[in-house]
């Protein structure tokens, strides 16, 4: 009975072990981008408003999510999604992305993420 035991307890703590080795899922399972592999240096402004201040064109819809894999990882934060976004962004020409709304939880299949939604944007010159 004890030798059993000893099993699980171990299998628990491996499976343990080696879902440590990823911190972070993107939506298409992909490595969090860093900022040296967006795709290109441009500055791409991230904004919870509408930014009445200038005029653009909505170009359309930007989303990302960042799903913590274990209980042992910290949370997911606002700058791992924006650099999601600004991936998305750029991959579509905005300049910006705007309206940004961010949402944090506990999932059925994760321990924790972020979901960020916004438009992205294009400056009248």
């Amino acid at each position: 009975m004890n030798y059993k035991k000893a099993i699980l307890v171990l299998t628990i703590l491996s499976s343990l072990m080696l879902t440590g080795c990823a911190a972070y899922r993107t939506e298409k399972d992909a490595a969090l981008p860093t900022a040296a592999t967006t795709l290109s240096t441009k500055k791409i402004l991230i904004r919870e408003d509408a930014l009445a201040e200038r005029k653009y064109k909505e170009l359309g819809p930007v989303s990302g999510e960042v799903k913590k894999l274990t209980m042992f990882h910290s949370d997911p934060t606002r700058d791992q999604v924006n650099l999601i976004l600004t991936e998305k962004a750029q991959a579509m020409g905005a300049d910006a992305v705007v309206k940004v709304t961010y949402k944090t939880g506990i999932g059925l299949m994760t321990w924790g993420y972020i979901e960020a939604t916004g438009v992205g944007v294009k400056f009248d010159e």
